[in-house]
């Protein structure tokens, strides 16, 4: 009965966060970060209060004394870094100058101690609740069949949306939460398409406020470019690990979707993660070539999406409007992918591959099993063919670095390899944030200043506070746009150390347990993209809350018919 509520009080959480809070923006985009905050703080809250009383209650009534000691028994690896993690955050605020700023957080951010605590207390409820067992599921959301595939996708009245359907012991629980699922896409695809009309010039909804920075009902396009890491991710990789038919459509019409939006918003932080994603899926699928051939499937959507940003700009009406020089007329990465040539000849160049794949399976020519040599240097291929783009993209100057190293200049500061002027002004954010870390003393280095008070020890050491007035002017700045180097700041080197163990025994677990049950390829892939976007980017309320509740997700599919051995058990 407990798991059925706690079930029940999940869904009805993850439909509001998933369908309701995207597209919650009263008021346009005027105050729309503080208001977006205050939905989630208030409906997460609530939410947690009831889920904590009902597991209580039942603890009470079932008369249980041991069941905090059996649930520290089946703590996975990955639980316990999360579990260390809420520890440092309330160690770090006890710690802190700056409480009132440490528990509720910066005015405009507020990822302060309430928002941590929250994200997870939301990783661990969603991995024990979200998927209730009843006994004869093998397959949590359908994708637990031997072969790895996606039984089903149905399109229903209210819009397409993807129920996925594992094997048949799987029964209606595992229909149920793949509409969930394909509930979450449908919304997000919808996010996207109006991003993509506002990109265009183009405002089916008019938002008090707008402007070329803003777009969708997300607000600013590093908020948007957040939420754009989380959720395209998944829909891509279902389509990557999908059988045919209807599958294969629907979430290839959403990551076509998907893709056209991460290259028309804005944000260059978005080819971050193209840059890491399609060569992480290209050595994923060197092992089947089912697989490989999604793989070029997915380079030629992408080839696609960027010809149809640049066809849409002759249509009447339809003008892209971000970092024009002229009207109709975009630059940097983006002005190559829908200005120029580029995409259609990597579209002809990932076409050809294809026939030529498909001719070589034909003729039983293509064996992937038999060429592990080949498949070694195909891995070491992508890797340097991604640094290679990377070091092309900065010496055409859409990436700046300094010509030399680390340097020290003389009022004694530290001058980090990234220019000041690198990445909008990131350059001179991590110099500050390294610098920062510098001045604090032994303690705070440990565990930090306090969760989201960055802003408060920057602008508390004089020779800081006067470099970003020079730099920044009357702008405040309130983290390092590098996710872990802010946190570094917040928490310490303890924060840090457990909050990256989240995420790196996350994922490698995940992928080892991915061949058996492709959802967590899904996961896993969500977490690589998040963190590679936010390496230049920050925690927010429109990406974080969801990138634990993947977690959660991830980590129930981990544990599922009690999979947690040797590594992950501890007794």
């Amino acid at each position: 009965m407990k798991e059925k509520i706690c079930k029940g009080i999940l869904a009805a959480y993850f439909f509001i966060m998933t369908v309701v809070y995207p597209l919650y923006a009263p008021g346009g985009y005027l105050r729309i970060g503080e208001v977006k905050y205050y939905f989630f703080r208030n409906v997460t809250l609530v939410t947690l209060a009831v889920l904590c009383a009902v597991i209580l209650l039942a603890a009470l009534m079932s008369r249980d004394r041991e069941w905090i000691v059996k649930h520290y028994r089946q703590m996975s690896v990955t639980d316990w870094f999360a579990y260390g993690y809420c520890l440092v955050v309330m160690l770090s605020y006890l710690c802190s100058d700056y409480k009132e700023d440490a528990l509720w957080g910066e005015e405009g951010w507020h990822m302060g101690v309430v928002s941590q605590i929250m994200f997870v207390l939301l990783y661990f409820f969603f991995s024990r609740c979200f998927w209730h067992r009843d006994g004869t599921s093998a397959a949590v959301a359908g994708y637990g069949t031997a072969d790895g595939s996606i039984a089903a996708i149905e399109d229903r009245a209210a819009g397409s949306s993807i129920a996925v359907a594992g094997d048949r012991a799987a029964g209606s629980s595992s229909t149920e939460v793949g509409r969930w699922l394909g509930l979450w896409l449908f919304t997000s695809a919808a996010v996207f398409l109006l991003g993509i009309c506002n990109r265009y010039s183009v405002y089916p909804i008019v938002m008090e406020g707008q402007t070329e920075t803003f777009i969708s009902t997300l607000g600013n396009i590093n908020w948007f470019c957040g939420y754009w890491s989380v959720t395209a991710p998944i829909g891509i990789m279902l389509y990557w690990c999908g059988r045919q038919g209807v599958t294969r459509v629907l979430t290839g019409a959403y990551s076509f979707l998907a893709m056209l939006s991460g290259v028309t918003q804005g944000s260059n932080s978005a080819y971050l993660v193209y840059l890491v994603m399609f060569p992480a899926i290209f050595i994923l699928s060197l092992r089947d070539k089912k697989k490989l051939y999604r793989f070029l499937e997915l380079g030629m959507i992408f080839a696609l999406a960027c010809q149809t940003g640049r066809l849409l700009q002759v249509l009447p009406g339809f003008t892209y409007n971000y970092w024009n020089e002229r009207p109709g007329e975009s630059r940097g990465i983006t002005g190559i992918l829908i200005d120029s040539d580029a995409a259609a000849v990597l579209l002809l160049l990932l076409t050809g591959c294809y026939l030529v794949v498909r001719l070589l399976d034909k003729g039983r020519y293509l064996r992937l099993e038999k060429v592990k040599r080949l498949r070694s240097i195909l891995i070491m291929a992508a890797v340097v063919g991604s640094l290679g783009i990377f070091w092309v993209l900065a010496g055409d100057g859409f990436v700046i670095l300094r010509e030399t190293g680390f340097v020290v200049e003389s009022d004694g500061y530290l001058k980090v390899i990234p220019d000041d002027d690198w990445g909008n002004g990131r350059g001179a954010t991590w110099n500050c944030g390294v610098n920062a870390y510098r001045e604090m003393d032994l303690l705070h280095k440990i565990v930090g200043v306090g969760p989201d008070c960055f802003a408060d020890h920057i602008y508390d050491v004089p020779k800081l506070a006067e470099r970003m007035w020079d730099e920044f002017a009357n702008l405040r700045l309130t983290n390092a746009h590098n996710e872990w180097l802010t946190i570094l700041i917040n928490t310490g080197a303890l924060g840090l150390l457990c909050y990256v163990g989240i995420y790196a025994t996350a994922f490698v677990r995940f992928m080892k347990r991915a061949g058996k049950k492709p959802l967590l390829y899904a996961c896993a892939m969500a977490l690589l993209a998040y963190t590679v976007h936010n390496m230049v980017s920050f925690q927010q309320i429109l990406s974080t809350p969801y990138i634990f509740i993947v977690l959660g997700i991830g980590e129930g599919l981990a544990r599922e018919d009690g999979d947690i051995t040797g590594e992950q058990q501890i007794e």
